[in-house]
């Protein structure tokens, strides 16, 4: 048999397979987009933890499981302010806890409280999964103003630098249960088609949750790179275009407390893929840009700030998602920004409140 005429059949296997591959893969890809469809279909009827809103895309249900009426994972807030009023805006990092006094901000509270130097002080913790910094300005003028705070915390994640990085999919102005993904602007952020195939692709990221082979995929292509070059949730702080909307966002927030009487401080939680040594002995500048783009800014800005990067140890302090704290995370959170508050003289003392009168 002539090589020409082997080409040709080698060739034509070759296009036959994958052929096969691409059918194989678009009836699996419209076998899980008609299960989520059903599952969807089914889940109409039941409450989301979440309800629609035309400015924030989402909120908190108010009254879902241990939320508040304000929709917070907050004991009730007294519409009389009595004591020091502290509002903490952030995502989920706020959030997570065995229960809301198991959170870094209700384990705040406690240690502020237990200083008997210090005035009497109510921590009210307004932190929504999935919000970035645009949403948790939005929600202050909307929502957070009526609590009246002396203080505003910005709990500040890496992946806040979206204007929307989740969203969930409404029908007739209610949102659908099990809807909740990624924006197409944070999918989009990552150079990469087959990434963001790998995204959007219902079959994908089924596989993707269950082998974490994306994961995988991205750390084997990233031997001399990052993998938060690669992360759609975290891409944007490493982009220079991305921080002057974040600067002009915590500016309105300061002549917000110029107006309404309370001052803005920031706090900024390292992703865990930085605190990699290896990531760091290969570029240190680089791993660390963000940090140092937000002191930059805060300087501008005149807001105080805590870099917890040096405080946080990936295996101790964050679980498994690089994200998110243990226990032992929230209580070493807590007890770091309490000390911050007090060297920054954030918090009132009973001695000068005594002056003051």
């Amino acid at each position: 048999m002539k090589t020409s005429q082997i080409l040709k059949d080698l060739l034509a296997k070759v296009s036959l397979a994958l052929m096969s591959l691409i059918i194989f893969f678009i009836v699996l890809e419209l076998g899980f987009r008609g299960i989520e469809g059903l599952s969807n279909w089914r889940h109409k009827s039941s409450k989301p933890w979440a309800i629609y809103d035309e400015d924030l895309l989402y909120r908190p249900r108010p009254d879902y499981e241990d939320l508040n009426s304000d929709g917070l994972r907050n004991r009730p807030i007294d519409p009389v302010k009595t004591k020091f009023r502290l509002l903490i805006l952030g995502d989920s990092i706020p959030f997570y806890g065995d229960n809301p006094e198991d959170t870094y901000v209700g384990r705040l509270e406690t240690n502020l409280n237990k200083d008997p130097d210090l005035v009497p002080i109510e921590i009210i913790n307004a932190g929504i999964k999935g919000y970035t910094n645009y949403q948790e300005l939005v929600y202050l003028k909307k929502y957070g103003l009526k609590f009246n705070p002396d203080l505003v915390g910005v709990s500040f994640c890496l992946n806040d630098l979206h204007k929307f990085l989740h969203q969930f999919k409404v029908e007739n102005g209610e949102i659908v249960s099990d809807t909740y993904e990624f924006t197409e602007e944070a999918v989009h952020s990552v150079d990469s088609m087959a990434y963001q195939l790998a995204r959007k692709s219902h079959f994908l990221v089924w596989l993707r949750h269950k082998l974490s082979i994306f994961e995988s995929l991205i750390e084997l292509k990233t031997q001399e790179g990052f993998t938060f070059d690669y992360r759609p949730d975290f891409r944007t702080a490493w982009k220079d275009e991305s921080w002057p909307p974040i600067e002009n966002q915590l500016k309105e927030m300061v002549e917000l407390g110029k107006t309404h009487g309370f001052r803005v401080f920031l706090v900024v939680f390292p992703f865990g893929e930085q605190l990699r040594e290896d990531y760091l002995t290969r570029d240190r500048a680089y791993v660390t840009k963000p940090q140092q783009k937000l002191k930059a800014i805060c300087e501008r800005l005149g807001i105080p700030m805590l870099n917890l990067f040096p405080d946080i140890d990936r295996k101790k302090h964050l679980l498994e998602d690089q994200i998110h704290l243990t226990r032992e995370g929230r209580e070493l959170v807590a007890e770091k920004i309490a000390m911050f508050l007090k060297k920054e003289q954030l918090v009132p003392t009973r001695s000068i409140i005594s002056q003051q009168k």
